[in-house]
């Protein structure tokens, strides 16, 4: 996406808007447009001159955004890139059917796996009551003996034959304790039945348990084997998944603006392939920031506002309070918070409370944020290369790399925070895309939550309508009747009030030497010696 919501929310909110409780602004001389050509390769040597440069300067570096456009007719460039992109999509659609085949083979396993896993559950039972086991003998045994042999069929002339085979007992049967006869007598005595249904029970009870003493190693055999399989089938889903998301990642890194805007290229004067030339086109947005510290020593960037971060921590949550505490303002004020919901809509993100505090702790922790500070400098800087490679005999190849613009900001350590959130929301949305393509684990437990709380009758959350609360020009949320005469008389927050002698004379100028060193060092590159 070539606009991010940081963009609109800088061009809406220079100085001298909100000056107190917020600073986002770009000095006029600090817009710059540099085109360089020369020689095949000199461009991408421009490019990372410059980002393994920055870093010796103490500034980091993030790309924000890329994409990239190949003709077909420039052959070796298109083999490298394109190309690729499909092979790699090859790949993926080929890990998806195995995926997918792995899948359905895991349900039928699955479903034997359930089946035995019952019958386990019966030959359980069978220790103190084997009525479920009896159950299951009559309708999958004995119920195939044929017509006049079962004790469906025989239920006509004993209509409760079914019951009383129920009710036998397994000592009943066991010649070892008594002779045929008795044991006929005892189940005439018990189950006060006519000879003949009591010799034929016996029968049935003697066939039942040769079939429950044979069936049940066939069936933990059965279950140990399925079960095996099963879980190394569902091992096997996973894996696929997780081999899946490098080249679902690459595929989707390597996207080409026509994906998302067919005429993007259409009126474009400068990519012209009908002229017999090879040409490619990529572009890449990177920040390059870096912290800005305190002008004079006891101004208002210095001083540590402790009674904003109490209440910021009174839900007492340690994490909270152990990152607030490194902060000498807390930066996580309402201007970061009228912003969120519009980034939550453009990324499909919910942003919470917990999530900005983990990106505060993160940053302390890798050194993005610099909790002496409340001032920062962030070099923004969209970066186009063409690669074209005109016919022989009066062709060459050629790099035009351009910089349009590279253009230097200064902000608050709140604006700050808030291009940290939307990086965070990119990377997020980056993720979700992945998860959503594979069905991983993550997404599948996403839908079983959701279907168990329709099973639970609970009430489907109703997505609400972002609301996007507007800042005047105090940097408030618009008030009515005596804020207003308030944020006229009353300093408006704990950052720097005063545009014409320290903002503008001052933080912009000190900048600026910032943005003409990094500048300076492209132009020589452009122009040496």
């Amino acid at each position: 996406m070539d606009e991010l919501v940081v963009d609109g929310f800088r061009e809406a909110h220079q100085p001298p808007d909100w000056i107190g409780v917020g600073l986002v602004g770009s000095p006029f001389e600090a817009r710059m447009t540099l085109d360089y050509t020369d020689l095949r390769g000199s461009g991408s040597n421009m490019y990372y001159a410059l980002i393994f440069q920055v870093p010796k300067w103490g500034w980091k570096v993030k790309k924000v955004d890329e994409w990239m456009e190949v003709t077909p007719t420039y052959a070796e460039y298109y083999n490298l890139t394109i190309a690729q992109k499909q092979k790699i999509e090859g790949a993926i659609k080929q890990g998806l059917a195995s995926a997918s085949q792995a899948v359905s083979d895991y349900d039928l396993l699955a479903h034997d796996v359930r089946r035995y896993g019952e019958i386990i559950e019966y030959f359980k039972k069978a220790r103190k009551d084997d009525h479920v086991l009896r159950s299951l003998f009559i309708d999958r045994v004995d119920a195939h003996t044929g017509e006049g042999y079962s004790m469906v069929t025989m239920a006509r002339r004993w209509p409760t034959i079914i019951t009383d085979f129920m009710r036998m007992k397994s000592e009943w049967t066991d010649p070892e304790k008594v002779t045929t006869d008795k044991q006929v007598n005892h189940i005439m005595k018990e189950l006060d039945v006519s000879q003949a249904e009591a010799t034929v029970l016996k029968t049935k009870n003697e066939l039942y348990l040769k079939w429950k003493e044979m069936f049940r190693p066939v069936v933990q055999d059965r279950y140990a084997r399925m079960k095996a399989m099963m879980d190394a089938r569902k091992k096997s889903i996973d894996e696929y998944k997780n081999w899946l998301k490098p080249y679902v990642a690459r595929y989707k890194m390597m996207r080409e603006k026509t994906e998302e805007k067919p005429t993007a290229f259409l009126s474009d004067a400068y990519v012209t392939p009908g002229f017999g030339q090879s040409q490619a086109r990529t572009f890449v947005r990177i920040w390059i920031y870096k912290p800005y510290y305190a002008m004079q020593k006891g101004k208002a960037e210095t001083v540590r506002f402790s009674g904003i971060m109490a209440k910021k921590t009174k839900d007492g949550k340690p994490n909270k309070r152990a990152v607030l505490e490194q902060f000498q303002v807390n930066p996580y004020d309402h201007i970061v918070k009228a912003e969120i919901p519009k980034i939550n809509l453009q990324y499909g993100v919910e942003v919470t409370d917990d999530i900005v505090y983990d990106i505060m702790a993160k940053g302390l922790a890798n050194g993005d944020i610099d909790p002496h500070t409340l001032y920062y400098m962030v070099i923004d800087a969209k970066i186009t290369l063409d690669l074209i490679k005109t016919p022989p005999p009066q062709g060459s190849e050629l790099d035009n790399i351009v910089f349009a613009p590279i253009r230097l900001w200064v902000m608050s350590q709140n604006v700050y925070l808030l291009h940290l959130i939307e990086v965070w929301a990119r990377e997020k949305h980056f993720e979700n895309y992945v998860n959503q393509m594979l069905g991983t684990a993550d997404m599948e437990e996403k839908i079983r939550q959701h279907v168990e709380d329709e099973l639970e009758g609970k009430e489907p959350v109703v997505e609400k309508k972002p609301r996007f609360p507007k800042l005047n020009k105090t940097g408030g949320i618009f008030k009515k009747g005596g804020g207003r005469l308030f944020d006229a008389f009353v300093k408006k927050g704990p950052y720097e009030p005063i545009f014409a002698e320290r903002i503008s004379k001052m933080y912009m100028r000190v900048a600026g030497g910032e943005y003409g060193k990094v500048t300076g060092f492209l132009l020589e590159k452009m122009n040496p010696k």
